[in-house]
């Protein structure tokens, strides 16, 4: 059925996972997540939150869902994060103008200024490790991800 890929799927030999695309995806992810959230711990938010306050910035103002999407979060997780952002005034939270029971949320102040700060960092932190491509490469690896996430059903 799939011949031609069996190299790149995970089977019963312990290195096959190392052919595998999406162990390295994951791999990926997860140091960048371990190297973010230590370097934002400063700011007194997690990786979480910081995921939320830059999909708020991305998308202006939205609902909890579409940040939830955008943040690869669950909507209960991201439910709680939200309020806890209300709480130390980096979001507000209202009602949508068209669905009173949809609750918008966008960035005060002080959240615009953490999204600075965030940014700040993620160069600091990240320079290093993108200087090592160029220009072409990264935007080839852009592509490619982006054609994996495409392909990809709706979870």
């Amino acid at each position: 059925m799939l011949t031609h890929l069996e190299q790149f799927l995970p089977n019963n030999e312990p290195d096959s996972l190392k052919n595998y695309p999406f162990f390295w995806i994951s791999q990926v992810n997860g140091r960048y997540s371990q190297l973010i959230e230590k370097s934002i711990k400063k700011l007194g938010i997690d990786n979480t939150r910081r995921k939320i306050i830059l999909s708020t910035n991305a998308l202006g103002q939205a609902s909890i869902t579409e940040i939830a999407n955008l943040s690869t979060l669950k909507l209960t997780t991201a439910t709680k994060a939200v309020y806890r952002l209300v709480e130390d005034n980096i979001v507000e939270v209202f009602s949508s103008d068209q669905d009173e029971r949809i609750s918008m949320v966008k960035l005060t102040e002080k959240g615009y200024s953490l999204v600075e700060q965030i940014n700040q960092i993620s160069q600091v932190t990240l320079s290093g490790i993108l200087n090592a491509f160029d220009d072409q490469e990264l935007s080839d690896l852009n592509a490619q991800l982006k054609k994996m996430f495409d392909l990809m059903p709706m979870g």
